[in-house]
């Protein structure tokens, strides 16, 4: 599934945070999937462990499960996380827990952490935690909007997720996200509602 959700994508998350900074975008490549399983084996390549893991040709000596359970519990929460587009509810910043990321969203039992890269965020660990125990409270917002592109993309053109409450309108007039996504021909999810919620 991080293929056909994630691998050479872009995630835009939209909060409703009053702090524009707290919008984030993210850029997931093929060889980010490996820090997410945890894997803790260093000598194969990322890009080959994630062919690898494509083809069902994954050995035993591919694979190393960290000592601590770390990676048993990263790769319990996994399959949600590849869903990142339609389950992340919350976002914020990193609040002093044991893994040090710039970034988290998720939700109270699945959570992403992310590194800033070049004024973009990069996927580096998958937790089992609830995302308000592990960021700076006074960080913490609601996404309200997940939009993707392809990687090379000028503009996000699809939708995967809006909070029913939030209108698209009500998103479409945030002056910081001018030009970054292409709201006259969004592409939306083939089960998407398009009722907007009354106001």
């Amino acid at each position: 599934m991080y293929e056909s959700n994630l691998a050479d994508k872009c995630l835009f998350f939209i909060t409703d945070s009053k702090d524009k900074s707290a919008d984030f975008e993210a850029q997931f490549k093929r060889s980010n999937f490996k820090h997410l399983t945890g894997s803790a084996i260093a000598s194969i390549d990322p890009e080959v462990f994630y062919s690898r893991a494509l083809e069902n040709r994954l050995q035993p000596d591919n694979i190393l499960l960290s000592a601590d359970g770390t990676s048993s519990m990263k790769l319990s929460v996994l399959p949600k996380l590849v869903c990142i587009h339609i389950t992340a509810r919350m976002a914020g910043d990193y609040g002093g827990a044991r893994v040090v990321v710039d970034k988290y969203a998720g939700t109270t039992a699945s959570v992403m952490g992310f590194k800033a890269l070049n004024n973009i965020y990069v996927p580096i660990t998958a937790l089992k935690e609830n995302l308000n125990n592990i960021v700076k409270k006074t960080s913490r917002s609601r996404v309200v909007a997940v939009f993707t592109k392809p990687i090379r993309g000028e503009q996000y053109t699809h939708i995967s997720y809006r909070a029913h409450d939030v209108p698209l309108n009500n998103i479409a007039s945030l002056k910081h996200l001018d030009g970054k996504i292409d709201f006259d021909n969004l592409i939306f999810p083939e089960n998407w509602t398009l009722t907007e919620p009354s106001k």
